[in-house]
């Protein structure tokens, strides 16, 4: 009995207050009871309802944090092999030269002969490995708004420490739904990435090579 009223008061609590609703009963079987443009929702009885979270408008001017994850591999492999052979062989049968008489006399006598064979083989194998990666965060602005909603970005950002100094320079295009709800991006989402880091004092100028070195690395033939 508890249970049948605890039921109908439900009902009561969810059906609008109407006669005609009254009067009718609830809907019949099969019918969507929440259907229509009067239809409940869930939010309008509830305690545990949690609206979502409404999107994010992104405008001109904004911050956006970019977190620059970039890593490169190249792996490169060659074999070459060459092999020559040349082979020469020349006789002088008849030569002439001028006598102590003056007249022509023959100057090869004895018919010198020249042969020789000539081989040469070269065998060459090398392999290349390189792995480069960057990794740091920098806040972007937005510089424009694309009326297909993507956002336009450009980030800069200067260290100085005593004599040396880290500059640091990006821009690229990305849209507004890789951003995430943190207020970050991630450098792949980014059309058109471009990013420059320049490095100058003490430090760099310790591990750069000397002009003399690049020089003679230009020179070299070999």
């Amino acid at each position: 009995m508890w249970k049948s009223v605890w039921v109908a008061a439900a009902l009561v609590a969810v059906v609008p207050w109407n006669g005609s609703a009254i009067a009718q009963g609830p809907p019949a079987l099969g019918e969507d009871f929440f259907a229509g443009p009067g239809s409940l929702e869930m939010r309008d009885f509830s305690w545990i309802h949690i609206p979502a979270a409404e999107p994010r408008v992104v405008k001109v001017h904004d911050i956006i944090t970019i977190i620059v994850d970039e890593k490169a591999e190249v792996t490169s492999n060659s074999r070459f092999n060459r092999s020559r052979a040349a082979s020469l062989k020349a006789e002088l049968k008849e030569f002439i030269r001028i006598a102590d008489s003056g007249n022509l006399a023959t100057a090869a006598p004895n018919q010198p002969t020249i042969d020789a064979n000539l081989q040469s083989r070269l065998n060459s194998t090398g392999q290349l490995i390189d792995q480069e990666g960057i990794r740091y965060k920098i806040a972007a602005t937005v510089v424009d708004v694309l009326p297909n909603g993507n956002l336009v970005l450009e980030a800069r950002k200067t260290i100085r420490t005593n004599r040396d100094e880290w500059q640091y320079r990006l821009t690229g295009e990305v849209r507004s739904e890789d951003i995430s709800r943190d207020n970050t991006a991630l450098s792949e989402n980014i059309v058109n990435l471009f990013i420059d880091r320049q490095s100058r004092g003490k430090v760099f100028s310790s591990t750069k090579r000397a002009w003399g070195v690049r020089l003679y690395d230009l020179l070299s033939p070999f």
